[in-house]
């Protein structure tokens, strides 16, 4: 084989590689715009068919589709494949910053449906890997919904005065629940009334 047939076999080959490598790239972003107008949208079943093709499976590591998934599930309210698809995506080597985002996700599920074991597991894994004040506000969220606790009432009554708009609902949320759980109904429907008093003003 001459110099010449070396030659262009290797043009050849590097703008087979260079266009594949392109077509994937706008295959990627196409994909993501799909799946972003699906989810702006609030078409959920519309965007987990989209991830469930074959060519997303190629494009998208299987964390990242679990995890678009997972957010799916919870937004149409599927506890079953919810929790399916966060078993399916525990066992999963990934970084830090992936189990952190999956451990805060799976957390906030499992305290909604009250599955005090699993929150605890997912409690645990915020803990090791995320920052103090993550940790803190989700010990507090854990012990407030699923153990009954009201020991936080006077702190964060304190913590009300210049809180911003997002911390504020937060806080009377889960001063609302204390008061629940001390069965103060009186002080339990104030903290809901400005919860609400705040989210209305947030949307507006």
């Amino acid at each position: 084989m001459g110099i010449m047939d070396m030659k262009t076999i290797g043009m050849i080959s590097l703008i087979v590689s260079g266009a594949a490598l392109i077509f994937v790239e706008v295959k990627k972003r196409t994909t993501f715009a799909r799946l972003e107008h699906n989810l702006g949208e609030r078409d959920f079943d519309a965007c987990l068919a989209l991830l469930d093709q074959p060519i997303t499976k190629a494009l998208y590591s299987e964390y990242n589709r679990l995890y678009m998934s997972l957010n799916a599930y919870l937004a149409l309210g599927d506890n079953e494949n919810s929790t399916r698809v966060i078993e399916r995506m525990l066992p999963l080597r990934m970084n830090k910053k992936q189990e952190l985002a999956l451990a805060i996700r799976a957390f906030s599920f499992y305290v909604e449906v009250e599955d005090k074991k699993a929150a605890h597991d997912m409690l645990k894994r915020i803990e090791v890997s995320g920052s103090e004040a993550l940790a803190k506000g989700s010990r507090e969220t854990y012990d407030i919904f699923l153990c009954g606790s009201s020991a936080c009432v006077d702190e964060m009554e304190g913590a009300l005065k210049g809180a911003r708009q997002a911390e504020e609902l937060r806080l009377c949320q889960l001063l609302a629940i204390q008061c629940e759980n001390r069965e103060d109904e009186v002080r339990a429907k104030e903290h809901q009334a400005r919860a609400e008093k705040v989210l209305e003003d947030a949307l507006k």
